[in-house]
């Protein structure tokens, strides 16, 4: 199986998206990097971010939402699938053959007029069977580094506790992770004993307290490792943050009238009839 790794320390008690961005855009300064948002949108682009972007955040983390926000800036999103078959399973054979990450699952073709254009934004891009997350397996940064040392990486965070709860209720998911991913701390599937003992020693209704220190110690990787590559773009907002949407107009020049409300269960698509589709206009 492919091994997988995280932060370990005692706790996670992060600083919040304005905070660390600040920190982010500082650190770039310093480098002399560009910061895209504060240039103009030219008069090709669609968005004002590098492209591609590539979406790293954990299911029930407004990866839907994401891809509707950039479809609706007119670009090619693409969420779980792309023509070619599930992103994940594509970023994962790339990454054992060596290849660059979306390479086969990079481009749509037009059903009517045969046009191919290429794939400006990917969501949801993780998956249980065959187990792949490129943001926890080891390499899988990396390799988006190596092959595209210019694109962004975005990252939708959202309270921890929340997340958890959503997640207990989508199915059976965070079984999947513990039994076919390992991600319980599983020592045939990460080198590090630290999440194992945090595991076992870990208390609570559905190990609470384990899964948001995972969940915290995912968001503190990516940000290290947007630090530590700043050819790249890296740009984080928070779910719950009332100034959401304005926050992704200012990163990427795409109207805050793009967000939308998604769910993608069949539950929330019962309970409301009068929804066409699984997004819910916000503005």
């Amino acid at each position: 199986p492919l091994l997988w790794s995280l932060p370990t320390r005692g706790h996670f008690d992060l600083p919040s998206a304005d905070e660390f961005m600040k920190s982010y855009i500082a650190e770039k300064t310093r480098l002399g990097k560009d910061i895209p948002w504060e240039m103009p949108l030219g008069d090709e682009q669609a968005v004002k971010l590098p492209l591609p972007i590539i979406g790293l955040n954990f299911p029930k983390s407004a990866t839907l939402t994401l891809k509707e926000f950039f479809s609706c800036g007119g670009l090619t999103a693409i969420h779980t699938s792309a023509q070619q078959g599930r992103i994940a399973i594509c970023m994962r054979e790339n990454l054992l053959a060596g290849n660059a990450p979306l390479n086969g699952c990079n481009h749509t073709q037009d059903e009517k007029t045969g046009e191919v254009k290429p794939n400006d934004f990917f969501s949801d891009i993780g998956t249980q069977a065959p187990c792949y997350y490129s943001s926890l397996h080891d390499g899988g940064l990396e390799a988006i580094a190596e092959h595209y040392p210019h694109a962004t990486i975005m990252l939708v965070t959202r309270n921890a506790k929340s997340w958890h709860r959503s997640m207990s209720g989508w199915g059976s998911i965070l079984a999947h992770w513990r039994i076919k991913c390992g991600f319980d701390g599983n020592l045939n599937h990460t080198k590090s004993d630290y999440w194992h003992k945090k595991w076992i020693l870990s208390t609570g209704r559905k190990k609470e307290n384990y899964w948001i220190d995972f969940y915290n110690a995912h968001t503190q990787k990516i940000r290290d490792f947007a630090m530590k590559n700043p050819s790249l773009t890296y740009v984080e907002v928070e779910l719950e943050d009332e100034n959401m949407a304005k926050k992704l107009e200012y990163y990427t020049g795409v109207p805050s009238t793009c967000v939308m409300d998604c769910h993608p269960g069949p539950k929330w698509i019962r309970e409301h009839p009068n929804v066409t589709g699984k997004c819910l206009s916000i503005g």
